[in-house]
């Protein structure tokens, strides 16, 4: 089974949208998590046309599944 990163990102007046992405190893280091942390949120400011400085980032995992519920983006 393939392993994700997942996090959300939300901001008052928005929806929350839950960011994914395949792990390129059984434990992400800290540069591959740190650049799908900036890419999520710099998506969902995009997205929502807001500054990035308004995103607030939810809890990172790493080894997850594919996130089902709710809104989801895989980036």
């Amino acid at each position: 089974m393939a392993l994700y990163m997942t996090q959300p990102m939300t901001s008052p007046n928005t929806i929350k949208i839950t960011y994914y992405r395949k792990q390129s190893q059984p434990h992400p280091s800290h540069e591959e998590s740190g650049a799908f942390t900036a890419a999520a949120k710099s998506n969902y400011a995009t997205f929502n046309h807001i500054p990035e400085s308004d995103v607030e980032e939810g809890i990172y995992k790493s080894s997850q599944g594919v996130p089902t519920g709710g809104k989801t983006y895989e980036i």
